[in-house]
Order: C-alpha cells, then sequence, then structure tokens
C-alpha cells in the first residue's frame, strides 16, 4: 500500500470490495441489523477491526432511528428576580440545534420557595420515562431523594447551577463555587481599606443547605483567613426570609450598630435587595459584590453601587448540560464529570459586551 493509500480514510465501500459483498451488507453488519450469514459476518467484522474501521458515530446513531425526551427540572422565575429566565434560553438553544436527531424536551418548573411543587413537577417528569435528565437541585434534600429515584429507575441526569456530592450524575456544568468565593474576595481586598469591616450575607431562606451559596461563602471567608496581613473584620448575616421587610428591619440594625462596614459580599443573585437598601439609606461608599446579570442587578451596576457582579454564564450553563446529555446517550461519548466554566468579572465599564441576556 502506497503512502496516499495508508492515510485514506476507511470507508463502508472499502469493506464492501474487500468482502466480495454489497455495501447494504457491510452496513447491516456494523449496525447489527441482522439477516447476515455468521460466516459473512466475521468475515466483515475481521477486515473492520484489520483496518481500524471507526464508524461515523452520528451516522451510527441515526440509523438507529431512536427518538429521546429529555426532562427539565429547573426553577420557575419568580416575580423578585428574572434570574431563572436566562437558562432557559441556553435549553431552547440546545434543542433547536438537536431536534432534528428526534430529540424532544419537556420543560418542569418548580417553585424555588415551595418544597412540594419541586416533588410534583420531578414525578411528572419521571412519570414520562424520560431517556434523560437536566436538573437544578436547587432543593438539595428533595433533589438527592429525586436524584436516588432516577438511578433506582435507570435514567441518566446532569445538574447544572449547583450540583450534589457522589450521586451518579453524568455530569455537573456550573462555576467552581468555592473559587468564584475567593475571587469575590481578592476583589473586595482590592476595594476596601485595611482596618474596616465587611459583612457577608446570604439571603437563604429555603436554600440555607444549597451547596454551592455555601461554598461561595465558605471561598470568600477563607480568601481573608489565609491572607497574613489582613485586618479586616468579617461579619456574617444570613437572613431566613425573603419578605423586603425582614430583610431591609436586619440591615438597618446591622448598619445603625456599625458604621465600619465598607464592603458588602452578596452570596446570590438577589444582590439587587441590597443595593436598593443602600441606595434608600443613602450609605455611600461602600463596595458591594454579588452574582449574575438580571435585569434587577444591572439597574445598580449601572448605577455603581454594585461594584462587581459574577458573572455564572446561566445560558451556556444549560446549553452545556443539554448536549452533555446528548453526547452521551445518543452520541454514546464520554463527558467530563464536571464542566466548570469561566468566572466573569462585570462591572459597568464592560457591561455593554453582556447583551445576550
Amino acid at each position: 500500500m502506497d503512502m496516499e493509500k495508508s492515510y485514506k480514510k476507511i470507508t463502508i465501500k472499502d469493506i464492501a470490495e474487500l468482502a466480495g459483498v454489497s455495501i447494504g451488507t457491510v452496513d447491516r453488519v456494523i449496525h447489527n441489523r441482522g439477516e447476515v450469514s455468521k460466516k459473512t459476518s466475521d468475515k466483515i467484522l475481521k477486515i473492520t477491526k484489520t483496518l481500524n474501521y471507526q464508524p461515523h458515530v452520528l451516522a451510527s446513531a441515526l440509523a438507529s432511528k431512536k427518538n429521546m425526551l429529555f426532562s427539565v427540572l429547573m426553577p420557575a422565575n419568580d416575580s423578585e428576580s428574572s434570574f431563572w429566565k436566562i437558562p432557559l434560553v441556553g435549553i431552547d438553544k440546545a434543542i433547536n440545534e438537536i431536534k432534528h436527531y428526534g430529540i424532544r424536551c419537556t420543560k418542569h418548573l418548580y417553585s424555588i420557595s415551595d418544597k412540594q411543587s419541586f416533588i410534583e413537577e420531578a414525578y411528572q417528569a419521571i412519570s414520562q420515562n424520560p431517556d434523560g435528565m437536566i436538573i437544578v437541585p436547587a432543593l438539595q434534600d428533595e433533589a438527592a431523594r429525586i436524584a436516588k429515584l432516577c438511578n433506582e429507575k435507570e435514567i441518566p441526569f446532569a445538574f447544572f447551577n449547583s450540583s450534589l456530592e457522589s450521586k451518579g450524575q453524568i455530569c455537573f456544568v456550573g462555576q467552581d463555587a468555592m473559587q468564584s468565593g475567593r475571587l469575590a474576595g481578592k476583589l473586595m481586598d482590592l476595594c476596601t481599606n485595611e482596618g474596616y469591616e465587611i459583612l457577608v450575607i446570604s439571603i437563604t431562606s429555603f436554600l440555607k443547605n444549597n451547596r454551592h451559596i455555601l461554598e461561595r461563602k465558605q471561598g470568600f471567608i477563607e480568601y481573608f483567613e489565609r491572607s497574613s496581613n489582613n485586618t479586616r473584620k468579617l461579619r456574617t448575616l444570613d437572613i431566613d426570609s425573603l419578605n423586603i421587610g425582614d430583610l431591609y428591619l436586619e440591615l438597618r440594625k446591622v448598619f445603625s450598630e456599625d458604621n465600619s462596614i465598607k464592603g458588602v459580599f452578596v452570596t446570590n443573585s438577589r444582590v439587587f435587595h441590597i443595593a436598593h437598601f443602600l441606595e434608600s439609606e443613602k450609605l455611600q461608599n461602600i463596595s458591594l459584590i454579588g452574582y449574575d446579570l438580571t435585569k434587577e442587578n444591572i439597574i445598580y451596576l449601572e448605577k455603581e453601587i454594585i461594584t462587581f457582579l459574577i458573572n455564572q454564564k446561566p445560558v451556556e450553563q444549560a446549553y452545556r448540560s443539554v448536549l452533555s446529555l446528548f453526547n452521551k446517550l445518543f452520541l454514546k461519548q464520554d463527558v467530563p464529570k464536571e464542566i466548570h466554566l469561566p468566572i466573569e468579572i462585570v462591572t459597568k465599564e464592560n457591561l455593554k459586551y453582556y447583551d445576550e441576556y
């Protein structure tokens, strides 16, 4: 065989010529459709092995003509924050790209403040016997039970936005929460002076056990604990309510007790509540850092009341979680156990380059 032919991509036609059979016969053997004698089948398989023939994975998958149903289980958009509208863009984008392969998708949206809503939507999704699920496990205890049920029913699933430990998921797509907390700590270090106090706020309520919220907080605190020259004092405030009156009551109490607070870190996307409080109380020269490019947060970033927003890339999180499930289940490809997306810092100055939301 000459050099040119040695690099030639082997095709079904080449195998058919060497075996002395039709292309259709080779195709039936490769795709295991039967109707071929064992002698002929063995001869064809021996040739494919000798030539190291690699069938086109997508063509093989399409040949099976198997339609697939994916179910998405994630929080519904709520009246206060527009965050959960954003990942839906990524879900729809991914499904539109793969729907012509026979992939269908149902969306099951639960109230993030209602555990029963999560359970009902989860069981409705599972009752449809999907080929795979994409899950946002915001309510961690309930999500752990659903993950166990999926494993029992042999329904593959992927997580995005937040994760659970060792629950058998195909993959997790999202940020490295600890590292994003450390980054927030470094940003706060750069924009506050030594000797002042920094307030770490978690508007927890139903999210008090949420892994990625806790890890952000831990990463932020660890940054300052590991700094040998740090003289700042960190104060934590966990507000177990979404009632705006309760929130403001707690904030007024804290700021009236301590006028040395010069930095505030909020561990989730509801940083706009703190920004509104600072604006209404005319509290100035306070660095405020939080998460996510929601329309509510963008208002205060443009006013420079919010100093930095850390972008989680929710569109890409959702998009890549769907495609990871597609690659694993439809194309039979290996996917990474964890897909960590870049941690982006957004300010008033570069906000205009984030127009996808």
